[in-house]
């Protein structure tokens, strides 16, 4: 039994019409859509809020999400809610829809502290990001988790990296953290002393040194972040002697004392 040609007209405009509507429709996802891409490729750590516009065209803000407190089952119109810490301005991003035809993303991130634009690009669960500087004028980051939340340290944090690439929470390239102006709500002395963070990451493992660029508060550590257990950290902090005796309340928080030094462990 053949279909006639009436038949089939009408069948091959049924299937035209259910394309053309999961074209409009998918080209009216909104901005939402793209915290699941985010959630995805850095394994929950950065998380997207406030979005706006369509996932080919919005913006948006940036929270680096607290994972231990963060719910797994948090939707993505509830990415606001997620502890963390959420980056000052807007994100304004440009997907290429004719890319992802083939397979391919190719994206562009623009933010008002950043000089140049950001080009993503990726496939198959890899990520790609082009070298860029990112400048915050000023963070809190008690929402973070411990120990920041007892701490409750502010400053301006300056954050760039070099090519860096993301695979399914494997981390390859170098990035760099400077935070200046750092205070505590449980010190008097301000500031504290600016920092130096390094990141140099190989396939699953990291490894994270920091180092003090000035302040009478002196951080100097090194450890590894691994995809799988977290970040193991171990760092000494020393009070230089004009502002010791108003910083020993602080020292005496941040972990153990042995002598002058207190030795500070994350995730060890």
């Amino acid at each position: 039994m053949s279909l006639g040609l009436g038949t089939g007209w009408r069948i091959a405009m049924a299937l035209a019409g259910l394309l053309t509507v999961a074209g409009v429709v998918l080209w009216q996802a909104p901005a939402s859509f793209a915290d699941l891409a985010l959630e995805r490729f850095t394994a929950g750590r950065v998380r997207l809020a406030d979005a706006s516009g369509t996932i080919w065209q919005g913006r948006g803000r940036l929270v680096l999400a607290d994972v231990r407190e963060a719910s797994a089952e948090s939707l993505p119109d509830r990415a606001a809610s997620v502890p963390g810490v959420v980056i000052p301005g807007f994100f304004d991003w440009r997907v290429s829809p004719w890319s992802l035809l083939v397979g391919v993303l190719d994206a562009r991130i623009e933010h008002e502290s950043m000089r140049e634009p950001v080009i993503l690009t990726g496939r198959s669960g890899e990520l790609r990001a082009t070298p860029g500087v990112l400048r915050l004028p000023q963070v809190a980051l008690d929402r973070l988790g411990s120990p920041w939340n007892t701490i409750r340290p502010t400053g301006s944090l300056t954050v760039s990296w070099e090519n860096v690439t993301l695979r399914g929470g494997r981390f390859d390239g170098r990035a760099a953290i400077e935070l200046s102006q750092m205070a505590s709500a449980l010190t008097p002395v301000r500031p504290l002393g600016a920092y130096r963070i390094e990141v140099v990451g190989s396939g699953e493992q990291a490894k994270v040194t920091m180092s003090t660029l000035s302040g009478p508060l002196r951080l100097d550590g090194s450890g590894v972040w691994n995809a799988r257990s977290g970040m193991r950290f171990t760092a000494e902090a020393l009070a230089d002697e004009p502002e010791r005796a108003r910083l020993l309340p602080l020292l005496g928080l941040l972990g153990r004392r042995e002598g002058e030094r207190t030795i500070i462990k994350i995730g060890a």
